[in-house]
């Protein structure tokens, strides 16, 4: 089954309560050029969910080691 777009990306609001930090710290990281790395379609600024998930797969197998 394809994903819709409610699943394939997410907004800023949505990661940063993914994450559970303030949005003005996505927005920041972004500024700063820091990961993770975003996508503007139609004038909004997105983040695609498979991205994030590598990124927090990557994170945790860092920290494991």
């Amino acid at each position: 089954m394809p994903l819709d777009s409610k699943q394939e990306f997410l907004t800023p609001n949505e990661l940063a309560e993914r994450w559970r930090v303030h949005v003005n710290s996505v927005a920041r990281w972004r500024m700063e050029g820091k990961p993770p790395d975003y996508h503007m379609i139609n004038g909004k600024i997105l983040y695609k969910l498979a991205d994030i998930e590598a990124l927090e797969l990557a994170k945790r197998k860092s920290q494991t080691t």
